[in-house]
């Protein structure tokens, strides 16, 4: 998820901001507000519409009240409620017109022809089932943050692929780029309340699972959650703070910020797209360079 409990437990703060820095520059273009704790979004190129997962309520518990609405490219609701029944829809990616969604069993698979939901995965033993990407190949990445292990899967079986024991700790936001999965870790030594004694970062695990590797500056910074890229710019952000990060040749600069309870972000083209969860609102940003 991208850290509920920090981002309720933070300050909630209004104003963005644009940072240039190396050359780039964040800005807001649009908002759209109405969600009910909007957690993640993904932009469906093939069909030019936005998809947001709204959890409503937290918890296996508050019941199959969580569902997906479908947003313009210029930040109109087409249809608030387009897929419903699911529990906390989490991060999502999209394979051969098929939309993978986080839940808290496993995930879902959507069609996004009509919106039906095809089948859902459980993956048994997972504990918080966050952040979903997917390869070149087809291949569908799962992260489980309380379980820190990062699932794959292939060929309709779910399977854990890389694990603690591996060197992860807390991953929450994934993202395959240039041949890796590049991972948003919340951080370690896990406290009380969800508070990290030491702060998370990016990581990137190779294709065949045999390493973890931190990426050069950008390490130690928050809580990151969600994982997106325009062109070589690796895109990421903190969860309590709402704090929009550019990473790119191991550097880190600050972008924006969009207030605490910023969630699992996406990118497509020059556009950042940020769930922001205390607000109930979808932010579009233009990055440029």
């Amino acid at each position: 998820m991208k850290n509920l409990t920090l981002a309720l437990l933070a300050a909630c703060a209004a104003s963005t901001l644009a940072l240039p820095a190396l050359g780039m520059e964040l800005t807001e273009s649009w908002r759209l507000e109405g969600f009910q704790m909007p957690e993640s979004v993904i932009y469906d190129t093939a069909n030019e519409r936005i998809i947001i997962g709204n959890m409503v309520a937290m918890g296996a518990e508050a019941g199959e009240n969580g569902y997906l609405s479908l947003v313009s490219p210029d930040g109109e609701m087409v249809e608030e409620q387009w897929v419903t029944g699911l529990q906390d829809p989490r991060g999502m990616a999209i394979v051969d017109g098929q939309l993978f969604v986080a839940d808290n069993m496993g995930f879902h698979i959507v069609s996004l022809d009509d919106g039906t939901l095809v089948e859902t995965v459980t993956m048994q033993g997972a504990a918080f089932p966050n952040d979903v990407t997917a390869d070149d190949d087809g291949n569908v990445y799962i992260s489980d943050m309380f379980g820190q292990t990062i699932w794959r899967y292939a060929d309709g079986e779910a399977s854990i692929w890389f694990g603690p024991d591996d060197g992860m700790t807390f991953p929450n936001g994934l993202f395959a780029h240039d041949g890796q999965i590049i991972v948003g870790s919340m951080g370690a030594d896990m406290g009380e309340n969800f508070t990290f004694g030491t702060p998370g970062g990016l990581y990137g695990v190779d294709g065949n699972a045999t390493g973890v590797t931190p990426l050069d500056g950008a390490t130690e910074i928050g809580a990151i959650d969600g994982v997106a890229a325009i062109g070589d710019i690796i895109v990421f952000n903190d969860n309590p703070t709402g704090t929009i990060y550019g990473w790119r040749d191991g550097d880190t600069v600050e972008l924006a910020t969009v207030g605490a309870g910023a969630a699992d972000i996406s990118a497509h083209e020059s556009m950042v797209l940020v769930p922001q969860m205390q607000q109930g609102a979808l932010i579009a940003m233009s990055l440029t360079q």
